[in-house]
């Protein structure tokens, strides 16, 4: 399907244009609904060689945190560097630049230095969220690709038992039998790599003056429900081997409002047939499997594309930075939960890899079709029994799945807190563009800030970078601090070399109970009555429920509702919330009191 990207190799023989500006290209990856089950972040059982490759050129932070478990609000958050109070968008029903404030985009930024700007897929969240534009024309410098065939999202395509199609969330299919002959994703990498080459040539015919640095950002679909595509990844994953999550109970002591009753899932067919009891009924061990192994198919899927878009960005644009980032996490059966629409640990925390590609990383890279065709040939024998662990630890070393491919370079792990707020100020800072300063209390009125923190210091001691490239953002500040005065926290970027103290996330709910009217898991604002505001330090997880105006924004400190605390040196799965035990009462006032201040001061906290 994607076989013309090797003819257009052979024909340009390998042409590498490289960008005379001085700034290097950027790749922003971004994946729906990616929790880091990947091979890099230690899942045994996720097969994804190519971002496992570029987690190998780069920087791999280990504790990354969404801002809010939800599409839309987690976009447009770390799109304009802002956290969810400041965008007021807390579901998909509004539009910033008319609800909040005229911010300026991490793209439309990129624009406004210089770069053109592309998107491909799922980068902005689709509809009023992003002005049924994807923020056009701010944003963007070409109109932005969605592949025809995601018009067909919700079509009845998934084949059952019984032979007729039906709407489910677990769905592998026959890619030449869908409508329109292919998959969402498939189109987006296919126009993503066809735009590369055809750039290539546009730039090659400029002399050095004229060459402009591209901003192109690819966004996959899966493995976001339904959980659909082509049935031949399921062979990788036998369903024998597929483990159900170790903590796949309701946890006790879990307040009713922190609870996620997955009303998107319960309205699919397959789910429905099931008649599960509202809200706690569990899912059945014998379908969790299914929608397990569902989405380890569809991650493999993802990460096959993955690797045709990294081949043919190294090959003809070797001086490209790319950051590879989930939206948000995902439960799978965690908690007894499905989806996100949580604080829980597993639906705010993301892959979140910046890798610095070169000429040599083509060959790192193995793209859809040959790992389709692989996975075909190793695994047709064993449509209708499973592997042993002995033939699946041989599958996991083949040479085409390989996830350690560097000899001799070590993969760069951070475990500091990082946020995907701090994703804007880091690869504005990377591309050599002026550097973000950080937001004032009220930053309506002010169309360029972060509320994140530039985390290139980081990134460039790893890749052996001089300090002294950290100068500019030092002066950066020192202006920022003369504009603003003395009373700002100082967000101290070039300094900031062991990560923040604490993450923040937050998540609204429409009452103390679940329910699917008004949705629990998506409520919309004029339905919101609470929310939970949660703090990740580097041991505990401490999430506060608080009565919330939905007129005024405003969330009632004085009144707390319910409180969780988990110790994840001794619970790092979150099932035992210790809030009300005698011997965690101090520290949770502690934790209390660092909350009260606010996520400004996470850059200062003591250790």
């Amino acid at each position: 399907m994607l076989l013309y990207v090797a003819l257009f190799f052979l024909i340009t023989g390998n042409r590498e244009v490289f960008c005379s500006s001085g700034h290097p290209n950027i790749l922003l990856i971004v994946v729906d609904d990616l929790r880091p089950s990947l091979g890099c972040y230690g899942d045994p059982v996720a097969l994804t060689p190519n971002i496992d490759a570029l987690a190998q050129q780069g920087v791999l932070f280990t504790k990354a945190f969404a801002q809010q478990a939800l599409c839309g609000p987690s976009r447009t958050s770390f799109l304009t560097s802002r956290r969810p109070d400041t965008t007021r968008l807390y579901d998909v029903h509004s539009y910033w630049r008319n609800h909040a404030g005229n911010f300026t985009t991490l793209p439309q930024y990129f624009k406004e230095h210089g770069y053109h700007t592309v998107s491909a897929g799922k980068i902005f969240h689709p509809g009023i969220v992003s002005n049924k534009s994807d923020d056009q024309p701010y944003s963007w410098s070409e109109t932005p690709y969605h592949p025809p065939t995601q018009a067909y999202k919700q079509e009845p395509v998934c084949l059952g038992a019984d032979g007729r199609l039906y709407t489910d969330i677990y769905c592998p299919v026959q890619v030449e039998q869908q409508p329109g002959g292919s998959l969402p994703d498939i189109q987006s990498t296919e126009f993503a790599t066809s735009w590369l080459q055809k750039w290539a040539l546009k730039q090659e015919s400029k002399s050095d003056n004229e060459k402009q640095p591209f901003f192109l950002a690819v966004g996959y679909h899966k493995p976001h429900i339904p959980l659909k595509f082509p049935l031949e990844f399921l062979d990788a994953y036998p369903i024998a081997n597929i483990p159900l999550a170790p903590n796949r109970k309701r946890p006790p002591g879990l307040p009713t409002v922190a609870w996620n009753p997955w009303n998107d899932l319960r309205r699919r067919h397959d789910i429905s047939a099931l008649n599960l009891s509202f809200p706690y009924g569990p899912m059945p061990d014998s379908y969790a499997r299914y929608i397990r192994q569902g989405y380890y198919a569809a991650t493999t899927y993802t990460d096959s594309l993955v690797g045709d878009l990294l081949a043919t960005v190294s090959s003809l644009f070797p001086d490209t930075v790319v950051a590879l980032i989930g939206d948000h996490g995902w439960a799978l059966g965690e908690h007894q939960e499905w989806s996100k629409f949580s604080n829980f640990e597993v639906a705010t925390r993301v892959p979140f890899i910046v890798s610095r590609l070169n000429h040599q990383s083509a060959s790192l890279f193995t793209g859809f079709s040959k790992i389709f065709k692989k996975i075909s040939n190793l695994y047709k024998t064993h449509l209708k029994s499973s592997l042993d662990k002995t033939e699946m630890r041989s599958f996991k070393k083949n040479k085409d799945f390989e996830s350690s491919f560097m000899n001799g370079i070590s993969l760069q792990v951070n475990n500091g807190l990082v946020e995907l707020v701090d994703l804007f100020p880091t690869v504005v800072d990377l591309a050599g563009i002026p550097a973000l300063f950080p937001c004032p209390d009220d930053s309506r009125e002010i169309k360029v800030c972060t509320e994140g923190s530039s985390l290139s210091p980081l990134i460039k001691k790893a890749w052996g970078f001089d300090r002294s490239s950290y100068s500019n953002v030092t002066q950066l500040e020192r202006k920022h601090q003369d504009n603003y005065g003395e009373g700002l926290i100082s967000v101290k970027m070039a300094d900031n070399l062991q990560g923040k103290r604490a993450a923040f996330s937050q998540y609204p709910r429409p009452g103390l109970h679940p329910s699917a009217d008004p949705d629990t898991d998506q409520p919309r604002l004029r339905d919101i009555k609470v929310m939970g505001y949660s703090m990740r330090t580097s041991r505990y997880r401490y999430t506060v429920w608080l009565n919330f105006n939905n007129a005024t924004f405003m969330p009632d400190w004085d009144h707390i509702i319910s409180e969780e605390l988990y110790d994840h040196e001794v619970d790092p799965d979150e099932n035992f919330n210790l809030c009300w035990k005698k011997l965690y009462r101090e520290k949770k006032k502690h934790l209390k009191r660092i909350f009260m201040q606010g996520w400004r001061h996470s850059f200062q906290m003591p250790r």
